[in-house]
């Protein structure tokens, strides 16, 4: 076998092991957080609360304390997790394409379709964005995950960590196990080194100390600035991370996106031209909590219970409009900045007007 034929076979039976290979590489990282986290537990329990402070100390009750409380962390930890990867990041249901016309001609084509929305992301054309893969519009906020193989609805990022996809349904219950994640090992680190600053000084220190002070150190300033940062772009605008990555620079910042939207008073649909720094101003609600009880709960009091409160299955008929169809997928658009993009129509700063189908008997 030649070494065109030996590559040949590799690919068609997906045997390569090349560091690029997701599938063979999305476990590794899981199971040695998990192997870590099942080190820093027994250390922290058996070598810190029982043998230093329970024994040694005699502070059993302080003990006792430190081993419940971080036992219910771990396992409140355990079941957010489990939450997140049964739960998974949503699915955008199938939107057929919006029945957009070029002429009059088109007013008889039969092709399934629905009636488009009053604003959505388009080409410079008027047609709405398409994702080959799911043979479906992709509706604002959605990104195709190639992890998941379908369109995700608020799509935020891959966690290596996890091993999931996070997208609408998770994100709530992925900020629950990063806020509880950072206390546990918060608990475990400054716990330690208390503990460890006090023996180290009778020259009777376990070796198991110093590295969960190490390993918990690194989880809870790890943990720590990713809840921090994931809130900060929450309350500047409802970003998400892939919103954030995409303005990183100012080249990307001023790339053109096209949007259509319809004017009440002017009974047209007008395409017009902005910036992707403008495009992200549109998911912000208007002030710091409506944008975190978006991502949160409308009620503050269940911000930290890790449960999922929102049903995001849309309907399923054909016949049914967008935002029907889309259910709580249906993302909201600030008002002010619909208001701002009448006005540069009322200015004529806009590219064409566009014909769809509903908009004559609106």
């Amino acid at each position: 076998m030649n070494t065109s034929s030996k590559k040949k076979w590799f690919n068609d039976n997906n045997c390569s092991f090349d560091i690029r290979n997701k599938k063979f590489l999305k476990f590794i990282i899981p199971i040695i957080f998990i192997g870590l986290l099942i080190y820093c537990s027994w250390a922290f329990i058996h070598k810190l609360c029982l043998s230093q402070i329970y024994d040694k100390s005699n502070k059993k009750a302080t003990g006792i304390a430190l081993i419940v409380t971080y036992g219910c962390l771990i396992l409140l930890i355990s079941v957010i997790w489990f939450q997140i990867l049964i739960i998974g990041p949503g699915k955008q249901p199938q939107v057929p394409a919006f029945k957009i016309y070029q002429d009059s001609n088109d007013a008889t084509d039969k092709t399934e379709c629905i009636n488009p929305p009053d604003i959505y992301q388009c080409n410079i054309n008027g047609y709405p964005m398409w994702c080959p893969y799911c043979q479906s519009v992709k509706t604002f906020r959605s990104h195709h995950s190639r992890f998941t193989g379908y369109c995700i609805p608020k799509f935020d990022h891959y966690c290596s960590w996890l091993c999931t996809v996070i997208g609408q349904d998770n994100y709530k219950l992925f900020l629950n196990f990063l806020i509880y994640s950072t206390i546990a090992f918060g608990i475990n680190w400054i716990t330690t080194i208390i503990c460890y600053l006090k023996y180290f000084k009778k020259r009777d220190h376990d070796g198991n100390l110093v590295a969960i002070v190490v390993i918990a150190g690194l989880g809870f300033f790890f943990t720590l600035g990713l809840l921090g940062s994931h809130i900060y772009y929450i309350t500047l605008g409802n970003l998400r991370s892939i919103d954030v990555i995409g303005m990183k620079t100012k080249k990307m910042r001023d790339m053109i996106v096209f949007i259509c939207i319809w004017d009440n008073e002017l009974k047209r649909r007008f395409v017009l031209q902005i910036t992707k720094e403008q495009y992200s101003q549109f998911w912000d609600r208007g002030s710091v909590i409506r944008n975190l009880k978006d991502v949160f709960e409308p009620y503050s009091l269940l911000w930290f219970i890790p449960i999922n409160f929102h049903s995001s299955k849309g309907s399923k008929d054909e016949h049914t409009e967008l935002g029907d169809r889309l259910g709580n997928y249906n993302v909201k658009i600030n008002h002010k900045i619909k208001n701002i993009m009448k006005q540069k129509i009322r200015s004529g700063d806009y590219i064409c007007t566009v014909d769809a189908a509903g908009d004559r008997y609106r």
